[in-house]
């Protein structure tokens, strides 16, 4: 990839499939800031830079040792990584169990946000909504990490124009009563800082399995320190939105409580928009859902094509091959959005960050990143 400038430059790309893995519709649409942040007052607010940090450790990790050992599949990863004892032997079956969960659960949110906005607004069925999503995304991932990377990078300047846009426009309106909120007690109050750091903790280890999709474009990345600006990168960006879309919800607590109440408004921003009596700004809320249904399920879609290619080998054209895994895939997701949003945000989620712990978290931060530091000092050994 061409790098003449910071915009063209390749980690901006593979920051954008990590942005582009999280800001799916649980996030777009305010679930996730309902469930994880906005409960526990004006700490809440702040817990994104907790819980990034958790994703984005796990990110650097994982996607730096994909790149340096050549392992964008994660199969191959636990087998360079994990070594022939007995975890290299559960931690496929693991990885697999919760990628699976993982498109059950993101790819699910995808599906269901964008059926759930669609259908209030244009009266749509669920499969109306669900079809064009698996078809859109089957064909950016016919080509592979570069333009899954390419095509996320340019739905992540979207996305970061259009959430900074509905964040300003409302706070411009007057509606939000910001003063009366950091007034009033959290919603929940019982241990509020230590539940507000630990749903934190929880969050970030559910969006560390983002790291499976970064992880399937390493190869794009050209040597550790581009690892690291796309880490960085990823990071930064990710925390400026979560902390935008909280802080737009937080606003109309004092006056709407069920604002966070996923039960009674399963799309949170979607009715802050619609009170703003914008038109315009409700057809700009589509194009962004839109963008971050297909960046969140084409890089889903990328992970398992790389995953599970070996699987349809019988399949010989490439291109086929990673339209009928993409497929399948979504068409999971698709089962995985019958749940609903809020159980897929509350319950499901949930039981994946508490895998991801043990899977994703734990390891990277011990094993991985001790075989990183050992390689780093062998090749710092070789240069003398």
């Amino acid at each position: 990839m061409k790098k003449s400038g910071i915009f063209a430059a390749t980690y901006i790309a593979v920051a954008s499939v990590w942005l582009g893995g999280h800001f799916g519709p649980g996030f777009a649409t305010g679930a996730f800031s309902a469930q994880y942040y906005e409960k526990y007052g004006p700490i809440g607010l702040f817990m994104p830079l907790l819980a990034m940090l958790i994703t984005g450790g796990v990110m650097f990790y994982m996607v730096e040792y994909a790149r340096s050992h050549g392992t964008t599949n994660y199969r191959s990863f636990v087998e360079s990584a994990f070594g022939d004892g007995a975890l290299a032997k559960i931690m496929p079956i693991f990885y697999d169990i919760l990628f699976i969960g993982t498109v059950i659960g993101a790819g699910g949110l995808a599906v269901a946000g964008e059926a759930n906005i669609l259908g209030k607004l244009y009266g749509l069925g669920f499969w109306v909504a669900a079809v064009p999503t698996i078809i859109v995304s089957a064909l950016l991932c016919l080509y592979g990490s570069k333009l899954v990377a390419r095509s996320s990078k340019y739905m992540m300047y979207a996305i970061v124009v259009i959430v900074l846009l509905i964040f300003v426009l409302s706070s411009a309106s007057g509606k939000p009563d910001y003063a009366k909120a950091f007034a009033a007690p959290a919603i929940e109050q019982n241990n509020t800082l230590l539940n507000a750091i630990w749903k934190a903790i929880l969050y970030g280890c559910f969006q560390s399995t983002i790291a499976f999709n970064v992880m399937s474009c390493a190869d794009l990345l050209e040597s550790r320190a581009e690892t690291k600006k796309a880490v960085v990168t990823g990071y930064i960006v990710t925390v400026i939105l979560m902390i935008a879309i909280a802080a737009t919800l937080f606003g109309y607590l004092p006056s709407n409580p069920d604002i966070i109440n996923l039960g009674k408004t399963p799309v949170p921003m979607m009715s802050i928009i619609m009170g703003l009596g914008m038109p315009w700004l409700t057809y700009l809320f589509v194009i962004l859902m839109t963008c971050a249904v297909l960046t969140s399920t084409a890089g889903i879609a990328n992970a398992g094509c790389i995953r599970f290619s070996k699987l349809f080998s019988g399949i010989s054209n490439v291109q086929l091959r990673r339209a009928v895994i993409t497929a399948i895939l979504l068409l999971v997701a698709a089962f995985g959005a019958w749940l609903d949003m809020e159980r897929l945000t509350k319950t499901v989620t949930t039981y994946i960050g508490y895998a991801g712990i043990f899977g994703l978290v734990i390891p990277a931060f011990t094993i991985v990143r001790s075989k990183l530091n050992k390689d780093e000092k062998a090749a710092e050994k070789a240069k003398k």
